[in-house]
C-alpha cells in the first residue's frame, strides 16, 4: 500500500485525516515530536521527529510516496515550524523522491497583514521553488479555532472584545479531510482552488451564536477594524465562490455544547 506521512497527524486536521486516509486503503505514518504506537490493523505507524530541529525528519520521510503537512505553530516557534521546518521536510522529500508533497494552507494569506499568515507564504513559496511535486491547498478556519480563540477572551470576561466586521466561512476539519483524501487520488496537482464553509459570518454573528450555544453571559463590546481586521472585514478570509462545506457553525456548537 501507498504510504502517507502526516505531519502534525495529532492536530485538528491530523486527528480526522488519518483515519480517513487508512480507510481509503493508504498506510498512514503519523510524523509527532511525541512517540505513538501503531494501531492493531496495521495501518497506522508513528514517527518521531521534530521540524524545528530536523531530528527524525529525514527518517520519517523514508519510502513515504506521499507527505500531507499539516504540522504548524501559529502561537510560538512559527518560523522554526512553519518556515523553517517546512524548508527541512522539502529537502527530505526530495532526497526521497516523494511523489506528492501536500500543503494545506489558508485562504487570504497574502491579502491579510498577519505575521503567522506571512510565514505560511513563506511556506507556499518554499514549496513551489524546491523542486518536488506538490499540491497546496488553501481552506478557511475550523470551528474550533474560534470556539478557543471565543473561549479564551470569555476567560478574561467580563467583556467579550469582538472584531464585529471581520469575516469568516468557518469549515468542519472533517470535510476538509474528506476534500483532500478525494484531491490525493489525482496526484500533484499545484495550486488547488480555495475551499470554504457553507456560508459567510461576521465576527459579531459567530460570537452571538456561541453565546448562545455556551450559556455564557457577556458583554459583547466591538473593536473597530484596523490593520488585519480591516483586511478581514473585507472579507479576505473567505472564498464564497467555492463553499465546499455543509456544517454550519451553528450545527458544529449544537454537537460541541448540545444543550449546555
Amino acid at each position: 500500500m501507498t504510504t502517507v506521512l502526516v505531519t502534525g497527524g495529532t492536530g485538528v486536521l491530523g486527528r480526522e485525516l488519518a483515519p480517513r486516509l487508512a480507510r481509503a486503503g493508504y498506510t498512514v505514518r503519523i510524523m509527532s515530536r511525541r512517540a505513538g504506537q501503531a494501531n492493531a490493523a496495521g495501518d497506522t505507524e508513528w514517527a518521531r521527529a521534530d521540524l524545528r530541529t530536523g531530528d527524525g525528519v529525514a527518517n520519517a520521510v523514508r519510502d513515504a510516496a506521499i507527505i500531507v503537512h499539516a504540522a504548524s505553530s501559529p502561537m510560538m516557534e512559527t518560523q522554526e515550524t512553519d518556515v523553517d521546518g517546512t524548508q527541512r521536510l522539502l529537502d527530505a522529500a526530495r532526497q526521497a523522491g516523494t511523489e506528492n508533497f501536500y500543503y494545506i494552507s489558508i485562504v487570504g494569506i497574502d491579502r491579510v497583514r498577519y505575521p503567522y499568515y506571512a510565514a505560511k507564504l513563506a511556506a507556499e513559496q518554499a514549496i513551489e521553488a524546491a523542486g518536488v511535486p506538490f499540491s497546496i491547498l488553501r481552506a478557511t478556519q475550523f470551528h474550533p479555532l474560534l470556539d478557543m480563540f471565543l473561549g479564551t477572551l470569555f476567560r478574561r470576561g467580563p467583556f467579550l472584545l469582538v472584531p464585529g466586521a471581520a469575516k469568516f466561512q468557518l469549515i468542519d476539519a472533517g470535510e476538509v479531510a474528506d476534500h483532500m483524501v478525494e484531491s490525493l487520488a489525482n496526484g500533484a496537482s499545484g495550486r488547488l482552488p480555495d475551499i470554504g464553509g457553507p456560508k459567510v459570518q461576521t465576527a459579531t454573528e459567530i460570537a452571538r451564536a456561541w453565546l448562545k450555544a455556551s450559556g455564557r453571559r457577556l458583554v459583547r463590546i466591538p473593536i473597530p477594524a484596523m490593520g488585519s481586521l480591516k483586511d478581514m472585514a473585507q472579507g479576505h478570509l473567505t472564498c464564497p465562490q467555492n463553499p465546499v462545506g455543509t456544517i454550519t457553525w451553528e450545527e458544529w456548537l449544537q454537537s460541541r455544547y448540545g444543550n449546555h
